[in-house]
């Protein structure tokens, strides 16, 4: 990051800074898309588990792995860090520290992300059987 910098600390915390600023972006989205998951299973949620035990079980597990999702989003990547708290003396083992902060969310993000995918398939599932449920006209 030095390197990338020129030996600029100031530089290369400010570049860290805007990586900061990019896992924030896309915990929103992963945010808004669990609001979304959540929302829809209130309004169809009922109808998606009345068609079959495997439709209740993955409607039901799968909100409650979308809701994971964004607990781990939440307390893992949205936990709020002042960067001025990891400066040190030396300013190499500071930067250090800030990386490590951000690898740190970026895992989270990443365990979110695929809580979300798995949650999300589940939340399909049951809304594919409900389409298979149907009686063709």
């Amino acid at each position: 990051m030095l390197r990338l910098a020129r030996g600029d600390h100031l530089a290369a915390l400010a570049i860290v800074e805007r990586q900061f600023g990019v896992l924030v972006l896309r915990t929103q989205v992963l945010l808004s898309l669990c609001g979304i998951v959540i929302t829809v299973t209130g309004f169809s949620g009922r109808a998606i588990a009345e068609t079959s035990h495997l439709a209740r079980y993955c409607i039901s597990s799968g909100i409650v792995v979308v809701l994971l999702a964004a607990a781990v989003a939440i307390l893992g990547v949205l936990r709020l860090r002042w960067l001025t708290q990891l400066m040190t003396a030396d300013p190499v083992d500071a930067l250090e520290q800030v990386i490590e902060l951000r690898n740190r969310k970026a895992r989270f993000l990443a365990v979110s992300s695929m809580l979300f995918i798995a949650g999300f398939g589940l939340y399909v599932g049951a809304i594919a059987q409900l389409l298979w449920s149907t009686q063709p006209r």
